[in-house]
């Protein structure tokens, strides 16, 4: 499907669905999280912040504050990428703990303390992970999937004051006489499945074509320039030209001050041939002035054009000042 690119206003958010496995009131999160949709110019961002996800453990209801938590974690399957759904490309991610620690597979830390504030301050009152997109501007768009796989180990007071509480415990944790942890038991495994949909784009940079002055129609020189653009990685297109707010048979420039027009018409690179916006006129990305056919996310095509004033025995001699706009379309 073609889609087009005149401007873009990117959104990041973050999307949960989450299903619950119970026990008692902590219990372990089977969720799904949604990074994007995303520029692909605007992932650099995903790697200078932190972005928080569930870690797979909500504690919900009154706890016990001033007092300590005890929380372990093993971590059973940590990817340190999420593949495109091509099968092909990848994009590079670290998972961070509560700690902010690096989680890898088959690391196991201990996250007990005596705390003030509660622990669970992340999405559906659980303990807050974080995501870090390690990419640039080269991520080839598209949505990338992978999953974590946590074990999870409590004892949380609620309903007390400080040590002397009740706990939620997690499966089969045993404690002595003094409630010292003696056995962490087995635990409860959490899965989350991460996406990071990552969206075609384009960065347009046009500059106004001027004339400048002239005492007669007949006298004003041709404008040359060029149109540069940089579209995301893998990602071939084509950029059309409008006709313009005065068009008739040409393109047109009005006079702001009354009803006279200066017909004028704008070339690829220095032919005769138009730039417009339908079928042979639009310009291919596979045929630009500069750079063609080279699609890595960072190389600018240049399109560079002429424009023309047609000099026709009719044009207006009114003097005065002539304009016109134009949109420029990338279409992909």
């Amino acid at each position: 499907m073609m889609r087009s690119k005149i401007f873009s206003l990117l959104v990041f958010g973050l999307l949960g669905a989450f299903t619950q496995q119970t026990f008692a009131n902590c219990t372990t999160l089977s969720s799904s999280l949604t990074l994007g949709p995303i520029s692909s110019f605007n992932v650099p961002s995903l790697n200078s912040t932190e972005n928080q996800i569930s870690g797979g453990l909500s504690c919900s209801g009154t706890l016990t504050l001033f007092a300590t938590q005890y929380i372990k974690y093993t971590a059973l399957n940590i990817p340190t990428k999420l593949m495109h759904t091509n099968g092909i490309n990848s994009a590079d991610i670290t998972i961070l703990d509560y700690d902010k620690n690096i989680v890898s597979t088959s690391v196991t830390r201990d996250l007990s303390r005596f705390v003030e504030i509660s622990f669970f301050s992340g999405p559906n009152s659980s303990m807050p992970f974080y995501i870090r997109v390690n990419e640039n501007t080269n991520l080839v768009p598209g949505t990338y999937k992978g999953q974590f796989l946590v074990k999870w180990f409590w004892r949380i007071p609620y309903l007390g004051i400080g040590s002397v509480s009740l706990y939620y415990n997690s499966p089969n944790l045993k404690t002595n006489l003094f409630g010292n942890i003696t056995d962490w038991g087995t635990g409860q495994d959490a899965t989350i499945n991460i996406e990071l949909i990552v969206e075609k784009d384009c960065k347009i940079n046009a500059q106004n074509i001027n004339f400048g002055t002239a005492p007669l129609v007949s006298k004003f020189n041709p404008v040359t320039g060029t149109v540069q653009i940089t579209c995301s990685a893998q990602t071939p297109y084509t950029v059309g030209l409008s006709n313009g707010q005065n068009y008739s048979q040409n393109r047109r420039m009005k006079n702001v001050s009354g009803n006279q027009y200066i017909p004028y018409e704008i070339y690829k690179n220095t032919t005769t041939q138009r730039w417009g916006y339908l079928g042979t006129d639009r310009w291919s990305s596979s045929n630009a002035s500069q750079n063609a056919g080279i699609y890595d996310g960072s190389v600018t095509q240049g399109y560079s054009y002429t424009a023309k004033i047609i000099d026709d025995g009719s044009n207006a001699s009114a003097e005065g000042t002539y304009k016109d706009n134009l949109i420029l379309e990338v279409a992909f």
